[in-house]
């Protein structure tokens, strides 16, 4: 199944730019950049107001502390489309090669160790989800914006398909605003495995955090700290980030994190890249 999707995600990553160039950009960008997106492990609050669309492409790699296999590519592209207001909805599709036991959104959660055929091999694994986003607060008023972020997702790998449900409170805090706001934002999350395999964990937790600062209308300094359980007898995935932001007179952003584990199953170092394209402004 993957191996059919890869070629449709790769056909997309050469259309939807020049696409995005055809489609009216944005004809002013009073609002300073926003702190929380890709290519950092953090997600804002903020719905996408009624009939806004915007696409986004990450690229990364990974180097993982130990095995045979230690590299790992990815790529990810999500849509996001605003519905009506405080509501949006999200459809996206991710793609790995390499050790796909870094992380376990990557693929299935096969044990690749002990007897298994794969294992020391390079392997395929990825996932397409589908999701809602429903904006509780805009953050007016001294309170921070809340939303809620929920989820399904099929898994792609080296055992049967996966399925999991994943429900993640967003919140977002500007502490000081401004053309130049510094804001903090924190995911919660839960993961919850649909028919485990004998072994895998059912559930799992997540939580992010980020501390985001405009240096300019158009750029932003970001730091992150990602943390996600894994399987039993694995220690939790671990990752700090910092990078930067930029948006361009078009309306495209363009991001760049790096990034180091902080445990031995954790990747040793990791780096993302991510462009994204405002595709519609939205309902006038």
């Amino acid at each position: 199944m993957l191996y059919r999707l890869l070629p449709a995600l790769a056909h997309a990553v050469v259309l939807l730019p020049l696409l995005a160039v055809a489609v009216r950009s944005a004809v002013a960008q009073d609002e300073p950049i926003e702190l929380a997106d890709d290519p950092f492990e953090i997600t804002d609050p903020i719905a996408a107001p009624p009939g806004a669309a915007e696409i986004g492409f990450v690229g990364s790699y990974e180097r993982a502390r130990r095995g045979r296999v230690r590299d790992t590519g990815g790529v990810e592209a999500e849509l996001e489309m605003g519905i009506v207001p405080g509501l949006e909805l999200r459809l996206g599709q991710t793609g790995a090669y390499g050790n796909l036991e870094t992380r376990r959104k990557l693929g299935t959660v096969t044990d690749l160790s002990g007897s298994s055929d794969d294992a020391g091999r390079a392997l395929w694994g990825g996932a397409t989800r589908f999701g809602a986003l429903y904006q509780l607060s805009d953050g007016r008023g001294g309170l921070p914006a809340i939303g809620l972020l929920g989820r399904v997702r099929t898994l792609y790998g080296p055992g049967r398909t996966g399925y999991e449900t994943e429900a993640v409170a967003l919140v977002g805090k500007t502490l000081r605003g401004g053309e130049r706001p510094l804001g903090l934002h924190v995911n919660l999350g839960w993961v919850a495995r649909i028919d485990p395999q004998p072994g895998e964990r059912p559930n799992r937790f997540l939580v992010n955090a980020s501390v985001g600062q405009a240096v300019s209308r158009d750029t932003a300094l970001v730091l992150t700290y990602a943390r996600e359980q894994q399987e039993r007898g694995d220690r939790d995935y671990s990752v700090v980030q910092a990078g930067i932001r930029h948006r361009l007179q078009s309306g495209t952003v363009l991001g760049l994190a790096a990034g180091a584990g902080t445990n031995r199953d954790s990747p040793s170092f990791q780096i993302a890249f991510a462009v994204q394209w405002q595709l519609s402004e939205g309902w006038r």
